[in-house]
């Protein structure tokens, strides 16, 4: 056999047959019966042919049983050598000389050699890093899961490139001095360890704001405390200014004094004049050659929220409309109101009376209107005439109250003889601020009851919502009991909604008279009711056994649209948290709703977000309960907003939009100096080798170390070209005589 095959088969190998035994006895019997059958008929016996035959049937019983040469052998291997480099944002870090420190890397994997090269940062994956973005570095959990890996064989050598920047625990085990491959938790290595340091620990520069730190809510017009911490590396100022922005507009600067160590803390006392939720950003100077220039600022969102709506209410004189207006808001524990209804003229004060001698209290309007008037939310004139209080600065006042509107403030006027016209508001700066046109000459009432008609814009507006479904508005409004007459207007301003109309009178432009209004004024929102009969809402109620509900429902839905409530909105969206750290689950939820703010189901959703990780936008339908769900990112640090508007339903107009921030500092660049310290603790205690920067010697390695391969060799003799060429010319010369015999 080995003559025959010697160029193909070893020594040392051995002959197995591949095909089954039963494969192999039929094709010997079904051979031997194939040769019987070629040499019939009885004749003389022609040995060349016979023989000829024969070998042409054993090559096919040769090829049909599967021989095989099988040759087992071992060889060994050299050990393993494993390159961990480490993948982390801190290795980006810009050095002395304005590389980022990463880029010794390449270098060193070239003069390394061949190896098997890991990439480590939160986890361990195969192949050199292509960008260093990395969070959490952890090398103890690297080594552990080489180790692993390859456990039960000695690897030749570990190599680690790494800046010693080290979050994982075994930095924090090194420094308590528990050694490498003792304790709980320590980390066992299979082979020597060569460490190469990556980083200059020295003339590195770093400005950075460490922390922003307030509550993540904030009362309005309330004053708040925010701190903004910030540290120096290097060269340390003896103050740094740190700028301060709501919404990316500026929100003031304040010094922060820095100590010996390069820390410091700048001071904020921040007033908001909104309710919202908002990201401030406090950032410092990039000085020049700042090794992380990302850490320059950083931002918290902050949720402002009305302790309690603040509500001025004056009124000309007492009246019923004026009592059930002002029970409503005392009773309302969300409503913080100072009410003025009986009230001294400036005829009073001149009339040469001593303040002792008078029964009614000063009106502060003077006050009231100039220095405290930014304090409140809603201001209601109520059946009141300015000209007995305001004198000479009555022009001025009122411009007060007009700016107060425009500047995000709620205005509402009510009728009376001391309203609109007949308190000769025209061409003062309230009648550019109402939603209704004055300059009835004489002034206007129409003292006939009225049952004011809802308007199509009333159907949809949520200021006169008073029943849940809207089919049911008109008929609950149509309900209610006549009012006792009407201020009269020359109609409805540009821009005005006309919620309520008189059924029969005319405007002086000719549509039906408005008698209830709003418009949005600049950033402010404003309402007039030209009647002073709405507390008949309330016994309108009471007598068809309704309870006093409709004339609440007017206003508390009066007051939310009024002072601009975000939760009354048709379309809402809100995160669970204001601020939230690098990589956490992020959910926001968009609710829509009617008009008679019922859930809508089955709306599509279009949101587009914008951040750090640039602008997308997503798509979804709500629910049941009229919610969408949307998944945010948050994996860079950064101011984030998110906008959605519903799609269909008759809401395309309706949008809203929120901002949160993700504003934990990053782990990875709190310490931004190497940590040779710990790169050299850890080679020495495990025995191995540490290569600091800028220098150069080989890995270690085990010559010892290796593996022993198991490695088997099979060779298919059935189908080796010598068994075809035996087959075909064995064949033909077996046919060739049989045909010179005469035979076929």
């Amino acid at each position: 056999m080995n003559f025959l095959f010697d160029s193909c088969c070893s020594t040392t190998g051995h002959l197995a047959w591949s095909a089954p035994t039963w494969v192999c006895i039929l094709a010997v019997v079904g051979g031997l019966l194939a040769w019987a059958v070629s040499i019939l008929p009885l004749r003389p016996v022609r040995y060349v042919e016979s023989a000829a035959m024969a070998l042409a049937v054993a090559a096919v019983i040769w090829a049909l049983c599967g021989p095989e040469w099988v040759d087992d052998g071992e060889r060994l291997e050299e050990g393993r050598l494993i390159v961990l480099v480490d993948g982390s944002r801190s290795m980006d870090v810009l050095e002395a000389d304005g590389r980022p420190r990463s880029a010794a890397v390449a270098s060193l994997l070239d003069r390394i050699g061949p190896a098997e090269v890991y990439t480590f940062g939160d986890r361990l994956r195969a192949g050199a890093p292509t960008a260093f973005l990395d969070g959490d570095t952890d090398l103890g959990g690297a080594l552990d899961g080489i180790t692993r890996k390859y456990a039960g064989e000695r690897l030749g050598g570990i190599v680690v490139l790494s800046d010693g920047i080290d979050r994982g625990g075994l930095r924090k085990r090194l420094s308590t001095g528990a050694a490498v491959g003792e304790g709980a938790g320590a980390v066992s290595l299979n082979g020597p360890l060569t460490v190469y340091g990556i980083g200059d620990a020295q003339g590195r520069t770093d400005l950075a704001v460490d922390a922003v730190r307030a509550g993540s809510f904030a009362f309005l017009r309330a004053p708040f405390p925010m701190d903004v911490d910030v540290r120096a590396i290097g060269t340390i100022p003896a103050q740094v200014t740190v700028s301060l922005t709501r919404d990316g507009q500026p929100a003031g600067s304040a010094v922060a004094q820095l100590n010996e160590r390069g820390e410091g803390t700048a001071h904020f006392s921040l007033n908001p004049d909104r309710a919202g939720r908002f990201l401030y950003e406090a950032s410092v100077p990039l000085p020049a050659g700042d090794a992380v220039p990302a850490n320059q600022q950083m931002g918290l969102a902050v949720q402002v929220v009305r302790d309690r709506v603040r509500v001025l209410q004056v009124c000309g004189s007492p009246s019923w409309d004026q009592k059930f207006l002002r029970l409503f808001l005392k009773e309302d524990p969300a409503v913080d109101l100072v009410s003025f209804f009986i009230l001294r003229t400036s005829r009073d004060m001149n009339s040469g009376y001593s303040p002792d001698e008078l029964s009614l209290i000063e009106f502060p309007y003077q006050n009231l209107f100039d220095r405290e008037l930014s304090t409140f939310d809603l201001v209601i004139f109520q059946n009141f005439d300015y000209r007995p209080y305001f004198e000479s600065r009555a022009n001025e006042l009122l411009g007060n109250v007009a700016a107060y509107v425009k500047n995000g403030g709620a205005f509402v006027m009510l009728g009376g003889d001391r309203s609109f016209d007949l308190g000769s508001y025209a061409g003062t700066p309230i009648a550019d601020i109402l939603p209704m046109r004055l300059g009835v000459e004489g002034g206007g009432v129409d003292e006939r009851l009225v049952v004011p008609k809802l308007t199509e814009s009333g159907a949809r507006h949520p200021v006169t919502q008073l029943t849940g479904e809207s089919s049911d508005n008109a008929l609950a409004w149509a309900q209610l009991g006549p009012l006792d007459g009407v201020n009269t207007v020359v109609g409805a301003a540009d821009g005005a909604a006309v919620l309520l109309e008189h059924p029969t009178l005319k405007a002086a432009d000719g549509r039906p008279m408005p008698i209830l209004a709003v418009s949005e004024v600049g950033k402010g929102r404003t309402m007039a009711l030209t009647s002073d009969a709405s507390w008949r809402w309330s016994f309108a109620g009471a007598g068809a056994g309704q309870g006093n509900q409709a004339y609440l429902r007017f206003w508390k839905g009066a007051m939310r649209w009024l002072i601009g409530d975000a939760a009354d909105a048709p379309v809402t969206v809100e995160t669970a948290r204001e601020n939230y750290g690098p990589g956490e689950t992020a959910t926001a939820l968009v609710r829509v709703r009617s008009v008679a703010f019922s859930p809508l189901a089955g709306v599509s959703v279009e949101a587009r977000l914008s951040g750090p990780e640039g602008e997308q936008t997503l798509q979804a339908n709500t629910d049941a309960d009229g919610t969408a769900r949307f998944e945010l990112p948050t994996q860079r640090r950064g101011a984030h907003r998110i906008r959605v508007r519903a799609v269909g339903a008759g809401l395309e107009d309706a949008a809203a939009e929120t901002v949160y921030g993700v504003t934990s500092r990053d782990p990875e660049l709190d310490q931004v100096e190497p940590d040779i310290e710990f790169l050299k603790a850890l080679s020495a205690q495990a025995g191995g080798a540490f290569v600091p920067a800028g220098t150069w010697s080989p890995p270690l390695r085990d010559a010892s170390a290796g593996r022993r391969v198991h490695e088997r060799r099979v060779v298919e003799l059935g189908l080796l070209p010598a068994v075809g060429v035996l087959f075909s010319v064995s064949a033909s010369l077996a046919w060739l005589m049989r045909r010179r015999s005469g035979l076929r």
